[in-house]
């Protein structure tokens, strides 16, 4: 977690990096994989071995933190 910055876009990362990232449970990150299409799609690499890659983690994320920053806007 700490070496995220240096990893290259292809590299491939398990649920438990991606999410203290995002800020979810991993049970949150596999139903928003299956359902949410801005959500990045994880990579399976074998039957019990399933990533994602670090670059779509970063676009999402890029696209997530300014609307989480945001202030509500009064109603």
């Amino acid at each position: 977690l700490k070496d995220f910055d240096s990893l290259p876009d292809c590299a491939l990362a398990p649920v438990t990096v991606f999410r203290p990232l995002a800020g979810i449970a991993p049970s949150t990150a596999w139903r928003r994989a299956s359902t949410d299409p801005t959500f990045p799609k994880p990579v399976k690499l074998g039957n019990r071995c399933t990533r994602f890659r670090v670059g779509d983690i970063r676009a999402f994320l890029a696209g997530k933190l300014p609307a989480q920053a945001a202030p509500a806007e009064p109603k």
